[in-house]
């Protein structure tokens, strides 16, 4: 059996406060958040689920800042900011196993996945609907420049939907409630 590579940066302690940019994809980047309706995300149920979701992760976590957000047909872009003392950080696990430790960059997306997929089984009555593709992509974000650029390309985004790589028209996917 061939091991699955990681996507996080290796070495990295994703538990350390920091700004991050992260994108969570749609089960094979099908359209089962809602549609683009010429500049404006409309979403549908799950949509609705994921926003409201997305702001209920600050409310939990108060270790934890939201910055820009954008929903997508099959997609989320994000900017978390973990604050913290990073002296608590220090020797708590394995480096390798860091970014799934309590509290670290990798946890807080699972739990949001995980909690998304848990409401969207009980509004579908489907438990086989896979909502999330495994993983998601991550960016640290270094500096106030590069912060701006990613804002600005978050808020752009539903403007921009038919070029994005993630565009999907034919074979899309709509789930109705």
């Amino acid at each position: 059996m061939q091991s699955r590579r990681s996507l996080r940066l290796d070495g990295y302690d994703y538990n350390k406060s920091g700004v991050y940019f992260v994108t969570v994809c749609a089960y094979r980047h099908r359209n089962l958040f809602g549609s683009i309706d010429a500049v404006a995300m409309m979403p549908n149920a799950i949509g609705r689920i994921i926003d409201e979701e997305w702001q209920r992760t600050a409310e939990l976590r108060p270790y934890i800042d939201l910055d820009s957000f954008v929903l997508m047909p099959n997609h989320i872009h994000g900017i978390i900011v973990i604050h913290g003392d990073d002296s608590q950080t220090q020797d708590q696990c394995k480096p390798v196993l860091r970014y799934l430790q309590a509290g670290s960059l990798g946890a807080i997306v699972g739990r949001f996945k995980g909690k998304v997929s848990r409401l969207v089984h009980e509004l579908s009555q489907c438990r086989d609907l896979l909502v999330w593709q495994r993983n998601y992509y991550d960016h640290i974000i270094r500096n106030d420049k590069s912060l701006q650029a990613i804002r600005e390309y978050i808020v752009m985004n539903p403007a921009r939907w038919t070029e994005d790589s993630y565009f999907r028209e034919n074979g899309a996917y709509f789930f109705r409630a």
